[in-house]
């Protein structure tokens, strides 16, 4: 139970972020995800970096789209619409250019910023309609 709240706890520090704060945290791994194979080479900071990016959004997309789920499903669901999106940017990058890791990173970036102005956008017509 104290589990469950603690997740609750993050995800809503994650969602309710006035500051962009968790925003600049996953652009922040996409630039260590795109520096990490020329200067360190390092699967264990590449692995990490890349798990951060994909918790943030897809807490950012839970949270979007599935508010009423209970939070594992939310998560996963999260998750699932998180792929959906990286999959459909990575082909229309894939399509227009050649992916080679600064297409990569771009479409990275992309998805990072449609995440968080989802959210945004979201929290923004939550807090109208609760007043």
């Amino acid at each position: 139970m104290k589990r469950a709240s603690r997740f609750e706890n993050v995800e809503k520090t994650i969602t309710q972020d006035k500051n962009l704060l968790f925003t600049f945290t996953s652009l922040t791994m996409i630039l260590i995800i795109y520096l990490n194979p020329t200067f360190t080479g390092s699967p264990a900071i590449g692995a990490t970096a890349s798990l951060i990016f994909f918790s943030i959004n897809a807490v950012f997309l839970g949270k979007t789209f599935f508010e009423g789920e209970i939070l594992f499903i939310r998560f996963t669901l999260g998750i699932l619409m998180f792929l959906l999106f990286l999959g459909s940017i990575g082909w229309v990058t894939l399509i227009i250019y050649n992916l080679d890791l600064l297409n990569l990173s771009v479409a990275l970036c992309v998805l990072a910023i449609l995440c968080s102005s989802i959210n945004r956008l979201k929290n923004k017509v939550s807090s109208r309609n609760h007043q």
